[in-house]
């Protein structure tokens, strides 16, 4: 339980300052930093006592999400909140070791991908609200 909160918590910090950092950089770079970063955090737990294999489907999994952040954010900004969602999905596989035997703390996957869905939604309706605004005003293209 305590993951479950701990991972609302977070989410809810990050959306809360969100609208701050977005004065400085648009949130379509936040989201696409943030869906790069949470794809690399499994290889460094890979690389502590893990077998290669691990260590492999790791990095190839988090050059994946890379790849999806950097493609969204060039081309089509939902597919950075779909993204992150799919980072929750991963982080499920990994709940003891459901389909992904990579040794990670056990609190890991369920914080985690809370965080991710909360995270996705978030970013998702941001999204949305953007293209909203640019069909209104498609002089003035905000980015959110």
């Amino acid at each position: 339980m305590i993951e479950i909160i701990s991972g609302i918590t977070t989410a809810l910090v990050v959306i809360i300052l969100i609208p701050l950092l977005s004065k400085h950089i648009s949130a379509r770079l936040i989201a696409a930093t943030i869906l790069c970063s949470m794809a690399f955090i499994y290889v460094g737990f890979s690389l502590k006592d893990n077998t290669v294999s691990s260590v492999v489907l790791e990095v190839l999994m988090a050059v994946a999400f890379y790849c999806i952040a950097i493609i969204g954010y060039s081309k089509n900004n939902y597919l950075i909140a779909i993204g992150i969602a799919l980072h929750g999905t991963w982080d499920l596989f990994h709940h003891n070791g459901l389909l992904v035997k990579t040794d990670i703390p056990d609190y890991w996957p369920l914080y985690c991908s809370v965080t991710d869905f909360v995270w996705g939604a978030y970013f998702f309706l941001v999204f949305k609200r953007q293209k909203k605004q640019n069909k209104l005003n498609p002089v003035l293209k905000l980015e959110l």
